[in-house]
């Protein structure tokens, strides 16, 4: 199913068209959810207005954390990393919560590259693409739309996947991304791991080739999804 920008914006009720953030910004939620790396205290204040499993789980473990019952909660975490069927933004979140209780993953799991979130900074804002390792894609535009790919789809999966092995091995530079603030004048890319998120400012030609095809790829099966 693919998820266009009206329905994502219907999960964020309580905030009117003229208070929300604009799409993309650095105050957007939606675009702070491409990295999946709120803590359990945001996926309360998500829970709220989002009735999918995974955050009523995390508040559930925020909640048996604040009780001083943190075994209790990472059994629950991990748990539910066990779920069949589990999307790559999903599995992170989950592993951002155990980091928070103290757990981290083996050095194989930790390194490995779930998706990537490349920043191309504009005149007017900035163009925000990511890829996932379960073949779903981001793609947020300066001018504040839109499109959210969760459909299987080769086409997007490979470029997606393109995108991921352009960033492996990490580059000479990379380190862990501390804010999620926009870049201001050179592009950047953000690996998203187990293990945390790294951010690698002016990455190779590669990485930019590999992120500036999966934009047009998206714009075009979604245009033709939508004529379909």
């Amino acid at each position: 199913m693919i998820k266009l920008l009206g329905r994502l914006l219907a999960l964020f009720k309580g905030s009117s068209a003229k208070t929300a953030p604009k799409v993309g910004s650095e105050g957007d939620p939606i675009r702070q959810m491409l990295f999946a790396s709120q803590s359990l205290h945001e996926h309360t204040a998500l829970a709220r207005r989002n009735h999918s499993k995974d955050p009523f789980q995390l508040v559930a473990a925020a909640k048996l954390a604040r009780e001083g019952k943190k075994p209790e909660a990472i059994k629950l975490l991990r748990e539910v990393l066990q779920w069949p069927g589990r999307e790559t933004r999903s599995e992170l979140f989950l592993w951002a919560a155990l980091r928070e209780l103290g757990v981290q993953p083996d050095e194989q799991l930790g390194s490995e590259v779930l998706g990537v979130v490349f920043e191309m900074p504009m005149k007017k804002g900035c163009d925000t693409v990511a890829a996932y390792a379960d073949g779903s894609a981001r793609y947020l535009n300066f001018s504040g739309a839109g499109i959210f790919w969760d459909a299987p789809d080769p086409t997007i999966g490979a470029l997606g996947r393109n995108m991921i092995d352009a960033t492996i091995p990490p580059s000479p530079g990379i380190r862990p991304r501390a804010t999620l603030a926009l870049p201001r004048e050179k592009p950047q890319v953000t690996l998203l791991t187990r293990s945390g998120n790294y951010v690698l400012v002016g990455p190779p030609q590669k990485v930019l080739d590999a992120s500036t095809a999966l934009m047009p790829g998206l714009t075009s099966r979604n245009k033709a999804a939508r004529q379909a």
